[in-house]
């Protein structure tokens, strides 16, 4: 009875310990889309020429790419997304044409600056999000829907 009960703790803590390392090794989204924006970089400005020459995106990413008209026009690269209709999270990161920072899908909603190089913004509903500058006209973002 001992045995079985040892073994079933050291089952336990096993399984706990991969799940906890495939967590460490996956990491937060954050991270994942930052590791995929520095991973793809080179692809991605290949991307923004290609979009300011014939107005579209062409590198054939694996990620969800739109570029949206507005004020102020970006290349948005969705790298994560996950939940149900009404809380959806997305993870991504766009360029900027003209640098200004710009809420998810270039919504036309007022940005509050919060750091020299980060902006949030909410609209209808609890629909909110992040924005910040990684450097030159690049741009993280977080948006909970």
């Amino acid at each position: 009875m001992r045995k079985r009960i040892a073994f079933a703790i050291v089952t336990v803590l096993v399984i706990a310990a991969l799940c906890a390392a495939v967590f460490l090794a996956v990491g937060d989204p954050e991270k994942r889309t930052l590791r995929y924006f520095d991973t793809h970089r080179e692809a991605l400005e290949q991307d923004v020429q290609s979009a300011s020459e014939t107005g579209r995106a062409s590198t054939g990413l694996k990620i969800t790419q739109n570029l949206w008209d507005g004020e102020h026009p970006i290349l948005e690269y969705t790298v994560i997304n996950g939940g149900i209709v009404t809380s959806s999270k997305y993870y991504g990161f766009f360029y900027s044409f003209d640098g200004e920072p710009a809420a998810f899908q270039n919504v036309d909603v007022p940005l509050v600056q919060t750091s020299p190089q980060e902006w949030t913004w909410s609209a209808d509903g609890d629909n909110r999000g992040l924005v910040r500058r990684l450097d030159g006209n690049w741009f993280y973002f977080e948006a909970n829907l």
